[in-house]
């Protein structure tokens, strides 16, 4: 079977997706906004596209300079709304062949995968994880904070206290 998958755009590609947004509007995104994009998206073209949509349209930004902290702002806006992409790849983290490619990432295991594993295949070409030099990763920082908070949602219930003190229910 054969998986189609559009490709990350790169930091050059983004800076001139973002490029065409200034040349018709004269909304200017700084450099470091746009490297900041790249950063948080690893150019994964939903993303880069809902950070731009997100700070342009839904936050309507009334300056003519878009900064890190727009991109910033609307990176949450977009993890907490969990947009219909991120919700469907959320709703993957079920599958037993995701989860195995997941959670020792997440535990914070240095993850060597075999490159000929239909799990690993599976969740590169869902986009969730990215393959570098010398292991697996999560895709982009977004899907590893929308994944963790996720994955944590439940996790502390339950759990009473104070800053700085934690009290459990008595069992």
């Amino acid at each position: 079977m054969t998986s189609l998958r559009l490709d990350d755009f790169t930091l050059d590609e983004v800076r001139e997706l973002y490029g065409q947004h200034t040349a018709d509007t004269g909304q200017r995104f700084i450099p470091q906004a746009v490297e900041y994009a790249y950063a948080l998206t690893m150019g994964q073209p939903w993303l880069v596209n809902a950070l731009a949509y997100e700070i342009v349209h839904r936050m309507k930004v009334p300056t003519t300079t878009i900064t890190g902290d727009h991109v910033d702002q609307a990176a949450e806006r977009i993890i907490v709304t969990r947009e219909t992409h991120l919700d469907s790849l959320l709703d993957r983290l079920h599958d037993p062949r995701v989860r195995r490619i997941i959670e020792p990432i997440l535990a914070g295991a240095e993850v060597r995968f075999d490159p000929f594993s239909d799990d690993l295949a599976y969740t590169t070409d869902l986009g969730l994880v990215r393959r570098t030099a010398a292991t697996v990763e999560i895709a982009n920082p977004v899907y590893r904070n929308v994944i963790t908070r996720v994955l944590a949602n439940g996790l502390f219930d339950g759990v009473i206290g104070a800053p700085g003190r934690l009290e459990f229910p008595a069992w």
